[in-house]
């Protein structure tokens, strides 16, 4: 079983946003990033195959922002291969041009099943890995919380979440993409050290990404962060000075009769 999955670069929502000063981008040099929550999970559930079925293990990622340092931490937790895209662009991939690019070279790499996130911050409803399944005509199915072999080696079970946290077992055919939740496991927790030896250790492979972006069907017209109306009040003085204060303020506001 060969394994393909695909990491990720998005916009940290802990830290603050930073949008052109023309509003029609996120200013992408000065936004902090961080590795997509859901890909880390596809990670450690191919890393979980791995070590269940000796599944091979290949990562894939657009060469943008700091994504060296998600490659050496997954070389760390013990990947077999690293493929980097080359991305000479000023804004990362969107889910369709993430689907156009993986759809060239996912032919030529001899895998089986493509796990990546269900989601993420920068996707309008998590449409990369069912656009990357249409342009490959693979089986797909989405929002998993795990992955098992079947009884049919040509086919794997898949765990899909729905509202409620319903669970449903079903078999996706191979060739497949999957797009992750959560993973059967929390991610693993690797030291700063392992991944600084990795730095040292690992080659990436590089591939050409597209030199020529084509024209969105839909253009972006503006970018800007929503104007605070309202702020917070803080309740100061000693214990029963700020229950008094609590109390006025749930009667003047009716909660309280």
């Amino acid at each position: 079983m060969n394994v393909l999955v695909v990491v990720r670069l998005v916009p940290d929502l802990v830290e603050p946003l930073v949008v052109t000063p023309q509003e029609d981008n996120l200013d992408w040099e000065e936004t902090a990033l961080v590795l997509n929550e859901s890909d880390d999970h596809a990670l450690e559930e191919a890393l979980l195959l791995k070590e269940k079925y000796q599944a091979r293990v290949t990562v894939v990622a657009f060469d943008f922002g700091e994504i060296d340092q998600v490659l050496y931490m997954a070389a760390a937790k013990g990947v077999d291969r690293i493929i980097k895209i080359s991305w000479p662009h000023r804004e990362p991939p969107n889910s369709l041009e993430i689907a156009e690019t993986l759809a060239q070279l996912v032919p030529t790499l001899k895998v089986e099943l493509v796990v990546m996130g269900c989601q993420s911050p920068t996707e309008f409803l998590g449409m990369a890995a069912p656009q990357l399944a249409a342009a490959l005509d693979w089986s797909y199915v989405g929002v998993v919380r795990g992955l098992e072999a079947s009884e049919h080696p040509e086919a794997w079970k898949a765990y899909k979440e729905y509202p409620g946290a319903v669970l449903a077992e079903m078999e996706v055919q191979l060739p497949a993409v999957v797009g992750i939740l959560t993973a059967s496991q929390p991610p693993r927790y690797v030291p700063v050290s392992r991944i600084r030896a990795a730095a040292q250790q690992t080659r990436f492979e590089m591939v050409e990404g597209p030199r020529e972006l084509k024209e969105p069907s839909a253009a972006i017209r503006r970018v800007y962060l929503t104007p605070a109306t309202a702020h917070a009040t803080m309740l100061r003085g000693s214990e029963e000075e700020v229950a008094r204060q609590l109390v006025e303020i749930l009667l003047e506001k009716g909660i309280l009769k």
